[in-house]
This record gives structure tokens, sequence and C-alpha cells, in this order.
């Protein structure tokens, strides 16, 4: 009798838990890195909704007026902590923006979380980043962009279609749907482990009038050039300004560092955001 009725508990709880497990173990590898605030940047903390704390550093625009700036907000990927991907987005500094990365939960030095780690809660740390840049004097509220790159890409966007405030979106490298990522991965078994919400396909299809960049690499080895061609399909049929950047030869890093896509995206932010006024000016 016992039996039975640990093989129906087992029954009625494994769709719940092993999804979970999969996705926090598949999705997520954080690293609890303390690092050093590096020169020239604010270490901050802000709150989430459910009382967690996230730590982040806040990198002000080099050579530009007082006053309120235009400002980026970088969502990062699935690996390590913010210090190790500050090389990504400081190119931003140099051309007049703001920029604010930070660590979800269970990520650097922000809190950790109360358990496996799930899109959920990321997506919320995300909002709770986009609503401390909107509590920031020297931030211009009118001029706010997402910046995401790969799990970031996905999360920025879904945070991004909740966040009226934020005025432009752009992605290096993002999946179109959890479940298709992970059956690139795993195949069918990956797809069945996986579950729905929060997919790109359907936040950029969410963002209404705001304008959409979608980079990506046709030699990524980790996320595949269709995913890009997907969320750039849904964002177009529901009427969504996209633009789309193939890097020919583009690996899944080396967008980090590409002078022709930092050019596109400086240009594509300029535009959407206004021209930061210069120091002097």
């Amino acid at each position: 009798m016992l039996h039975s009725l640990l093989l129906a508990l087992v029954a009625v709880v494994a769709p719940w838990l092993l999804p979970a497990r999969f996705e926090a173990g598949a999705f997520y590898h954080p690293a609890s890195n303390h690092a050093p605030t590096p020169a020239g940047c604010q270490q901050v903390t802000f709150p989430t909704t459910d009382g967690l704390t996230l730590h982040g550093w806040f990198m002000p625009a080099r050579g530009r007026a007082p006053g309120p700036a235009p400002t980026v907000l970088h969502v990062h990927g699935n690996t390590g902590d913010i210090s190790n991907h500050r090389a990504v987005c400081d190119f931003l500094q140099d051309a007049g923006f703001h920029v604010l990365l930070f660590d979800y939960r269970g990520f650097g030095a922000s809190d950790g979380a109360s358990g496996p780690l799930r899109r959920e809660w990321l997506v919320e740390d995300t909002r709770a980043a986009i609503d401390y840049l909107l509590t920031r004097p020297d931030v211009d509220h009118d001029r706010l962009a997402v910046f995401g790159y790969s799990l970031g890409a996905v999360l920025g966007m879904a945070a991004s279609a909740e966040r009226e405030r934020v005025r432009a979106v752009v992605t290096y490298a993002g999946f179109a749907t959890w479940r298709g990522v992970a059956a690139d991965k795993a195949g069918p078994l990956g797809r069945l482990l996986i579950g729905r919400g929060h997919d790109a396909t359907d936040s950029a299809a969410a963002l209404g009038a705001r304008p959409l960049l979608i980079v990506h690499g046709t030699r990524d080895g980790l996320v595949r050039q269709y995913h890009a061609d997907l969320i750039a399909a849904a964002a177009a049929a529901a009427g969504v300004p996209v633009e789309q950047l193939r890097i020919d030869g583009g690996t899944h890093i080396s967008l980090g560092s590409d002078p022709q896509v930092r050019e596109r995206v400086v240009d594509f932010l300029t535009r959407e955001l206004g021209v930061p006024q210069a120091a002097g000016e």
C-alpha cells in the first residue's frame, strides 16, 4: 500500500520538479564572485518585489555634459557574474550612454535564490533593474533602452514588453523559445522537460511601436541562427519595427567584441534615444 502511494506521489510531483531542475542546470551557471568595483563605476544595490537585494555597477557615460543622460540596461548571459560581462557593454560609455550592469539573484554579490533558479525570477530581477533606473535623477527616464545578450536577450525582451518606459531593445544571440533551444541540445527530451513562458517570439511581438535590433552570428554554435529569424518574423508580423544584423562567420562569443556590431548598436541607440550631449555643448 505504501509503495503504491509513493509511486502515485512521484507521478504527481515529478512533472513539476524535473522541469525546474532541468532548466536550472541547463540554463543558469552563476558564479559567486565579489569582484571589486572597477574605477569609474558605481556599486549599486536595488530591491526586487519579493524582498531580495540585487547588486550591480552603474557605469556613467564618459565625456558628456552634466544632467540626465540616455541610459542602457545591459542584461547579461547565463554564466559567471558582472565582472565577466563588463567588456561587452562598456563601449556604450564612450558613446555618451550611462550603462547599468547587474547580476540576477544567485549570481555574483546579489542575494541568493530560495531554490533552483527559474526564469520567472530572473525576469522579475530584470524588471527590478528597469524600475531602479527610473528612480535615478541622472538617468533620462524618457531615453531608456535594454541590451540583452544570449539568455539576457530573452529576459530583457520579456521585461521590456512589460515596461513601456523602455524605448528600444537590442539583442545579441537570443533564442526564440525555451523549448526550441532545449531541443537543439537534448532532442525531444529537452522539449519535454522545459515548460512554456517568456519566449522571445512572444515578447518581441509585444513591443508594439518600440524598435528592436536583433544581432546574430551565422556560426553561432550555442544558439543557432534560425532563432534570430523566428524572433524577427514574430516581431514583423506584429508590426514591431525590427532590424536584423546577421554577422557572417560570427560566433556566440565574437559578437561581444565585433567593431561592426558595436558601430551598428551605437547608431541604432543614437537614432532611437537621441544624440547624447557632449561636455561643453
